[in-house]
């Protein structure tokens, strides 16, 4: 996600104009079905942030307002409802679905630090096959509640399909190896990526910028951090991966490198210990080669499910164990409004390795899917998770939007995420030892791990001040908190 709070509160109340995605309103018989809030008829002609990258939550949404939408069902049958809305008021809400005479309805209470959720109805509603019309409505029972809220999407699935689902990825989920990620204390995520800069001069073009990154000194500075783990970008921004893959080259030539950066990376950082996960993301606003050629803007998303699951299968294959896990940023905002097809991307990401630990980033928004092992937790610098996360949870998060997930969280080092500014150092770390230390033990004693996000330089190095302070960290012995 990575947005600096100004400009996301400006695109939040901004309509882009750009080309986007169209959803084709179809209530799938077989799968999860989202209607996002952004895409429906809201009160007060509210929008929501919609461009050709995320679509997110309709902001300001009053209760006692109602969003419609016009579906096309697939086949008849009663259905499931889940609402995802934030639960920032008081009172306790009164929320239904209807459809013609039919409804589903329940009462949600706000809880601790928890406003996001994914609130199930009870019931089920029935569907007629053919063209419908579904309304949301929330209101304060006793009538006496004003105030607004944060609404994301509705889901539509089959109580049957939910529970099918919801058992295959408990099974996927039992497979990941969460011990290791645990027990490595904390890590490194680094943007290393089409877009960073040399220290001076000018940025050398991607294959070069592959081919001359600086391997021994990187994996020299990453073992100086004492980190445990290392989570490298693959690509962002743009679409570009450090490895020579014939899935990306079929979809849209010259975005590989010759040298196989990737598994160079994974053999020189096992020599020491370290293991690697890789970040990736789909696609962005910047890059309309790739978002032609991979059919980012279809409504019928076949060809684009199709060719991110022939490149990050052809990932995991090939590196097999050596890939510890996957990092896939926009999960919520990205991904999950074109009713992405969760079990078979998870499959994809595990190929070769189905313990392999993989998340979809949700940002702030509740997780898209059950089928991930950990909490990407971008920004997080709360330990306990808004309170899902306590003493004796080992972990895994015990309520709230993020229940059964690994706790982990990804925080910035220095300025930003990535390295961008041509002729300038990278900046001094935002903490010193004494608090990075604070910070270490505070998510350690829940066995929340965190990522520590480092810029990098176009040759591969990091910044020896920020390499310094990490060294310098101990190992926790905290065992719970105070």
């Amino acid at each position: 996600m990575k947005l600096a709070a100004p400009l996301l509160s400006l695109v939040l109340s901004t309509t882009f104009v750009h080309a986007a995605f169209s959803p084709d309103f179809v209530v799938k018989p077989d799968d999860v079905t989202v209607l996002m809030a952004a895409d429906g008829k809201n009160p007060e002609s509210l929008k929501a942030w919609i461009n050709d990258h995320r679509r997110l939550q309709v902001k300001d949404w009053p209760i006692g307002g109602q969003t419609t939408w016009e579906v096309e069902v697939a086949e008849s049958g009663d259905t499931s409802i889940n609402v995802l809305f934030s639960h920032s008021v008081q009172a306790e809400l009164q929320i239904s679905v209807s459809c013609g005479t039919s409804k589903c309805e329940s009462r949600s209470q706000r809880g601790t630090g928890q406003d996001w959720r994914r609130h199930s109805l009870n019931g089920t509603l029935p569907l007629k096959k053919g063209k419908q019309t579904l309304t949301l409505q929330i209101t304060a029972p006793e009538g006496s509640a004003a105030g607004k809220l944060e609404l994301l999407s509705i889901e539509l699935v089959r109580p049957e399909v939910q529970r099918r689902q919801d058992e295959a990825a408990l099974r996927m989920r039992a497979q990941a190896d969460t011990q290791w990620f645990r027990d490595a204390n904390y890590g490194l995520m680094l943007h290393w990526t089409s877009d960073v800069v040399p220290r001076h001069g000018a940025p050398k073009p991607y294959n070069e910028a592959v081919r001359d990154f600086d391997l021994q000194t990187f994996v020299s500075q990453v073992a100086r951090s004492g980190a445990k783990f290392v989570t490298l970008t693959t690509s962002h921004g743009k679409m570009f991966l450090p490895a020579p893959l014939r899935s990306l080259d079929k979809i849209l030539p010259g975005r590989t490198s010759e040298r196989d950066l990737v598994g160079e990376v994974a053999d020189a950082l096992n020599a020491h210990g370290i293991r690697l996960m890789l970040y990736y993301h789909l696609g962005a606003n910047s890059d309309a080669k790739w978002q032609q050629a991979s059919g980012f803007f279809k409504t019928d998303t076949t060809d684009f499910w199709n060719n991110w699951t022939s490149v990050i299968g052809e990932v995991g294959a090939r590196y097999g164990d050596k890939v510890a896990g996957w990092w896939f940023d926009d999960g919520t905002a990205n991904y999950y409004y074109r009713s992405a097809p969760w079990e078979r991307l998870a499959n994809a990401a595990k190929a070769g390795n189905p313990k392999r630990l993989i998340c979809f980033n949700p940002w702030i928004l509740p997780p898209a899917t059950k089928f991930q092992d950990y909490l990407a937790g971008e920004g997080n610098t709360d330990p306990t998770v808004r309170g899902g996360l306590k003493p004796g949870d080992h972990g895994r998060i015990s309520s709230g939007a993020y229940a059964g997930l690994q706790a982990s969280a990804a925080i910035v080092m220095e300025g930003d995420w990535n390295h961008t500014k041509r002729d300038t150092e990278i900046g001094p770390p935002k903490m010193k030892l004494e608090q990075l230390q604070s910070t270490l033990n505070r998510f350690h004693a829940l066995e929340n791990v965190l990522m520590f996000n480092c810029e990098i330089y176009q040759d591969g190095t990091l910044s020896p001040s920020t390499v310094e302070l990490l060294g310098g960290l101990r190992a926790p012995a905290v065992a719970h908190i105070p």
